[in-house]
């Protein structure tokens, strides 16, 4: 896989100072479905106020993931502001073999805990929340242990990818149906 260029930042427009920060970019956004997170820090001294703002985003599909900080002075952003960019490509797919090994560590876990949910609502009632949940109450048990956790969602993609499909129309669920014929 390719390794990722440097998106264009379009620092002119300030979106950094923007509170929250307007982050994701269009153009990170043009590439698929992601999430993202970010963070804050200022330092005084006695002239002005330097800010940085780290951000990161992780393509849901891929799991590729890129980190931006950015650092300006308060008084004047648009003439000091510099930003860094650093790329993590996705991660190897996985064999056939590490995802049988996956599914015998994990699978019937996450079953279960979804059985003994049966007759409750979990988080928004939303079936991407529930595996979530399971997700990260069996990654917290199998760390208290010290073994490997399972893969925690991004977004609504559960663990790791291995078949992606598209609803031939939005509300349509016949491809779908079609498939597991």
């Amino acid at each position: 896989m390719a390794q990722q260029s440097d998106f264009d930042l379009a620092l002119h427009t300030k979106w950094f100072t923007k509170e929250p920060p307007a982050f994701p970019l269009p153009c990170m956004k043009a590439l698929g479905p992601c999430t993202s997170t970010y963070n804050w820090f200022w330092e005084q001294d006695f002239a002005d106020t330097t800010k940085t703002l780290i951000c990161a985003v992780r393509w849901t599909d891929t799991r590729a993931i890129t980190k931006v900080r950015v650092k300006w002075k308060r008084s004047n952003p648009a003439g000091t502001v510099t930003a860094e960019q650093k790329h993590y490509p996705a991660p190897a797919p996985l064999s056939e073999e590490d995802l049988d090994k996956a599914h015998g560590l994990y699978g019937a876990n996450i079953a279960t805990w979804a059985e003994e949910t049966v007759g409750t609502t979990v988080g928004d009632g939303e079936c991407w929340t529930l595996i979530h949940r399971a997700l990260l109450d069996l990654a917290d048990t199998y760390r208290q242990y010290g073994k490997e956790p399972p893969l925690i969602s991004q977004g609504r993609s559960h663990g790791y990818p291995i078949l992606s499909l598209t609803a031939p129309t939005l509300g349509s669920n016949s491809g779908l149906l079609q498939l597991a014929d």
